[in-house]
């Protein structure tokens, strides 16, 4: 019964994880962020802050992303702070799907819904 159980909360778990990935693929386009070469529009490498100005995240954070201080955003830069933002996004995701499938694991367990027999029993 153990390894039963182990072995659905694998699977919950691989579930919760492919929900997170389906539902981030499945982002509204006003989520979807323009990308750094798409910003980049004079094509030099950098961000300038009038080019950042197309991403509000990068427009509001332009001074802590820009590590150098060199009053512009490289690409290291940009995907370093964007990577920390999918990093903490995507945890949250798998958090919830694993909170939402504990507490239904919790819901049917409690329910006594098993149908285990007694060894000792017939």
């Amino acid at each position: 019964m153990k390894l039963a159980k182990s072995f659905l909360f694998g699977a919950a778990v691989a579930l919760a994880l492919g929900s997170a990935y389906a539902a981030d693929k499945q982002a509204k386009p006003k989520d979807n962020e323009p990308g750094f070469t798409n910003l980049d529009k004079n094509k030099d490498g950098y961000l300038s802050r009038a080019e950042a100005a197309a991403d509000a995240d990068v427009a509001k954070n332009f001074k802590q992303i820009d590590k150098d201080h060199d009053g512009k955003i490289s690409r290291t830069e940009y995907l370093e702070h964007k990577g920390k933002k999918d990093l903490s996004t995507l945890g949250n995701k798998v958090k919830g799907g694993v909170d939402k499938l504990t507490s239904k694991s919790k819901e049917s367990s409690s329910t006594g819904s098993t149908t285990e027999k007694s060894a000792d029993k017939p």
